[in-house]
């Protein structure tokens, strides 16, 4: 399966050029004014923002999953039997930046699914069919979170938001030490009271439950 990239910039690429150039023609119409001095940066200025831009979107891009193995987008292909496992995963909260793919060994992400047309499932069902098993779909391991209420005074998002996270990537691993840190944390965590956080009784029984999972 070749991947399509999702062009999301190629509009505001264009609109910013086209201020660019309406900001030259204003410039021409006031010269020998301090507001053209003031168009003609701004022109520039955003013409080349806009080719940066457009440039970013129409490079070449190419993304496949197949029999073979995985094609970067630089054209490298990584067959398959130099790939351990590929591991699809989300950032540490609170980075927010979406799921991706990760080939180990390496360690490296080599795409960020946002930036593609296709969906999550899609791009999983090909690394199953294709990869012998080597996929880690970790995402789909921790399930759904909580769903915690947001309330006018609860917990802040973010601090819960990364000991679930921690919790969950001990759970999914055999590790004792990360078992063990993760409990600890659970088990007093740094939690702070603000405007529109997570509820905090519906937070302290799930650690609870987690703290004795592990």
């Amino acid at each position: 399966m070749e991947l399509q990239r999702r062009r999301r910039s190629l509009g505001l690429a264009l609109v910013v050029i086209a201020f660019g150039v309406v900001a030259l023609l204003c410039a021409w119409g006031a010269r020998g004014s301090l507001g053209a001095v003031i168009f003609l940066a701004g022109g520039v200025l955003a013409l080349g923002l806009g080719a940066a831009l457009a440039r970013d979107e129409l490079r070449p891009f190419r993304f496949a999953i197949g029999p073979d193995g995985v094609t970067l987008r630089d054209g490298t292909l990584v067959a398959w039997a130099a790939i351990e496992r590929v591991v699809l995963d989300e950032p540490t909260p609170p980075a927010t930046s979406g799921p991706h793919l990760v080939l180990e060994p390496g360690e490296r992400v080599v795409l960020k699914l946002d930036e593609v047309r296709q969906s999550q499932q899609q791009i999983a069902e090909a690394l199953q069919r294709y990869g012998g098993g080597r996929l880690d779909n970790r995402i789909a391991r921790r399930g759904d979170g909580p769903g915690f209420a947001v309330v006018l005074r609860g917990y802040e998002r973010g601090r819960v938001d990364r000991l679930l996270r921690q919790a969950a990537d001990a759970l999914l691993g055999d590790d004792p030490s990360a078992r063990a840190a993760a409990r600890a944390a659970l088990q007093q965590p740094d939690l702070l009271v603000v405007a529109r956080g997570y509820d905090p009784a519906q937070v302290d029984a799930h650690l609870r439950k987690l703290a004795t999972r592990l």
